[in-house]
């Protein structure tokens, strides 16, 4: 069975304007919720305890680092998570985003002791330009 990752954007604030003097560069405030369908079922007597972590990917050093989690919600397959992730959107710059899912086996914030599910790879350009800015891409 696959997963598959919504994302939807749902409210876009404007930040500040580009300042020549200081160099600001214009962004915008996006905010992100995350719903999966049928995920895949690790857990031998209930189902899954889904958890998403969203990271970002550093423009110059090309690293992925945690940007946060959301809540775990029980013995789901197709969880609507409610904690949402607001990240700043720079209009030009590709901004790499990457949604891990886990199955949470213990109250361990070590993402090791948990089952992955699998990642989905995107921009928050493809949430932004998307038709009523909602992805909805497979688990891979």
């Amino acid at each position: 069975m696959e997963g598959d990752v919504m994302d939807k954007l749902e409210d876009m604030a404007s930040v500040y304007e580009f300042d020549p003097i200081t160099g600001n560069i214009p962004a915008t405030k996006v905010e992100i919720t995350v719903s999966c369908r049928n995920l895949l079922d690790k857990d031998t007597f209930s189902k899954s305890d889904p958890l998403c972590v969203l990271y970002t990917q550093g423009v110059e050093t090309k690293q992925w680092r945690e940007f946060g989690r959301t809540e775990v919600i029980d013995n789901t397959l197709n969880p609507d998570f409610v904690r949402k992730y607001i990240l700043d959107y720079f209009f030009e710059e590709k901004q790499n985003l990457r949604f891990d899912l886990y199955d949470v086996d213990s109250k361990s914030p070590d993402l090791s002791k948990h089952d992955f599910l699998g990642q989905v790879f995107c921009t928050l350009g493809e949430i932004v330009g998307s038709p009523a800015s909602r992805l909805e891409k497979p688990l891979g």
